[in-house]
């Protein structure tokens, strides 16, 4: 007879860390953010819902993954204010359940505080991170702008380049005519004389 364990992961519990977990990558949020919501609401760590997430769920859902990754690449659009995202909302709900006792008054704990900084913490990332990549995508504007100028100089080189080549020719070939009369007209001149 084998005992199961107290702990054991269900089908149902497996089945919604993956509908949450795909949710929130559809969402364009971090995995880590979904293993706390399906933590909280089954009442396990994140740090466990982790592990059964990468050891054993996550390759029964392949496909979904990468459809939900590249549907949150699609989604994503730079903009200089980072949006409250559904995440940004459990976590203020989180610090605010915290830090209010059963009698309604508002007590401030060290780990709603971290949690509050940590929030902080990670919007002025996200912000300055979309920063660096509107600098990145003006510099790539510049250059390209650059390489598209450098091109039309270029071919305005190589046109002058092909006029001057012509005129040479033009003018070797005027000056070879020249001495092949001068030529045949010195000799005829040795031979009158």
């Amino acid at each position: 007879m084998v005992a199961n364990r107290q702990d054991a992961w269900t089908k149902d519990e497996d089945n919604y860390l993956a509908e949450v977990v795909l949710k929130t990558i559809n969402e364009g949020s971090t995995q880590l953010m979904a293993f706390k919501v399906v933590a909280k609401n089954l009442s396990r760590t994140a740090a466990a819902c982790g592990y059964r997430w990468n050891s054993f769920v996550r390759k029964f859902y392949k496909e979904e993954i990468e459809k939900a990754k590249n549907s949150s690449k699609k989604q994503a659009v730079p903009t200089n204010e980072v949006e409250p995202t559904h995440d940004s909302e459990i976590i203020m709900n989180e610090i605010h359940e915290e830090a209010t006792t059963e009698k309604g008054h508002s007590e401030i704990t060290f780990e709603s505080v971290y949690k509050f900084l940590e929030y902080l913490r990670l919007k002025v990332d996200a912000s300055g991170r979309i920063k660096d990549i509107q600098s990145l995508e003006k510099k790539l504007l510049k250059y390209k702008q650059e390489n598209e100028q450098l091109k039309i100089e270029k071919q305005q080189l190589v046109e002058k380049l092909n006029e001057l080549q012509s005129e040479y020719e033009h003018l070797f070939d005027f000056l070879d005519q020249k001495r092949k009369i001068v030529n045949v007209s010195s000799k005829n001149d040795t031979k009158v004389k």
